[in-house]
This record gives C-alpha cells, structure tokens and sequence, in this order.
C-alpha cells in the first residue's frame, strides 16, 4: 500500500479527479478511487489511458450504464468482444429509450474524447460487425423510425457504419445502394472499393 491509496477515503473532490486523470498513478491508488463513491472521479479515471485492469473492471461492475458505455468508448475492453456484445444487449435499448442514443453512439459508432484526452476514440473501431449490422437495422434501414430521437442521428449512423471496416460487407453494399443520403452512398462505395 502507499500512502495515496490509504487516504483516498479522506481526499476531497478536487484531489480524487487529480488523482484520476494521472496516467501515471500507481494500480492500488487507482483502484482505491474506482471503490470510492464519487462517480465524477470515475468519468475521469475512464479517460485515463493508463487505467489497470481491476480498476476498469470495478467500474465496469458498479450499477448502471454510463461508466460501462465509456469504457468501451474508450477502447478499455478493445480486446474483449464480449463486453460489446454483454453492453449492448443489456443496455443499448435502455439508454436510447432514456434519450441517451448519443452515448450507444460514442461507443459503438465513433466520436471523439473531451477535455485533456480529445482525440478520436478507439473502442468503436473494434465494435463486433453484428452489433454494425443491428444498428443499421434498427436505426438506419426504416424509413420512418420511432426509435426515441435516434432517427435524429440516421445520417451521422448510416456515415459511421459506412467507415467502419468491421461491418459486414452486405450492410456495405446495401448503404451503397439504398442509403437516401447521397454522401453515405459515396462513403459505401469507397470502402466496398477498399475491400476489393
């Protein structure tokens, strides 16, 4: 133990977001915040690329879906496709019905980070071509979607599905053909290109 890690339970919020956006902190100290009750000190040690496995795996576990989108979002589970597909049958329903479809988005999709670590985000260019397909399905392929705002998105979703390189080339080949935005069509295009 170090003394960082034995007084995280006496730190104020200042220091705890300190403490977690520094890459550089030791695993005890990291752990130490994941298992302190201050959810705003987790949002920053998800950003923190120097994140351990068991903090990322305790925060994984807390309740609800915010730090678990994140996490993914920002490729901490990269190597685990299971997680994506555990994320996004248990909650992805869940957070659009909530009016949050911009966080299924940001991890499935694409976006960028915030504040100190903005930059393009690596978890969605690992995103399992299923979970591609069923978004373009659920989002993009109805003319008129009732999906809680989500509709609001198509064109951005249809772009993003379009780069991605995992999504299963029928989805390319139908957004090449059918999307209604002419961009998207040029974007489907080129990857089925890429593809050969």
């Amino acid at each position: 133990m170090t003394a960082l890690d034995e007084n995280v339970f006496q730190m104020s919020n200042a220091e705890l977001i300190g403490l977690a956006k520094n890459r550089f902190i030791d695993t005890q100290t990291q752990t130490a915040i994941a298992r302190n009750r201050y959810t705003r000190a987790h949002l920053y040690l998800v950003t923190n690329s120097g994140l351990c496995t068991e903090a990322r795996d305790i925060l994984w576990n807390k309740k609800g879906y915010v730090n678990k989108f994140d996490l993914v979002a920002q490729g901490h589970y990269r190597d685990q496709p299971e997680k994506y597909t555990e994320l996004y049958d248990g909650y992805a329903k869940q957070a659009t019905g909530r009016g949050s479809f911009w966080r299924v988005s940001r991890a499935f999709l694409g976006g960028f980070g915030q504040g100190m670590f903005y930059g393009e985000l690596i978890g969605p260019k690992h995103t399992p071509g299923p979970i591609l397909e069923d978004i373009y399905t659920t989002i993009v392929a109805p003319r008129h979607n009732p999906c809680f705002g989500a509709g609001y998105y198509k064109h951005s979703v249809a772009r993003m599905i379009a780069e991605n390189s995992n999504t299963p080339t029928p989805v390319i080949v139908k957004l090449s053909c059918s999307s209604e935005y002419e961009e998207v069509r040029k974007v489907a295009l080129k990857e089925l290109g890429r593809r050969g």
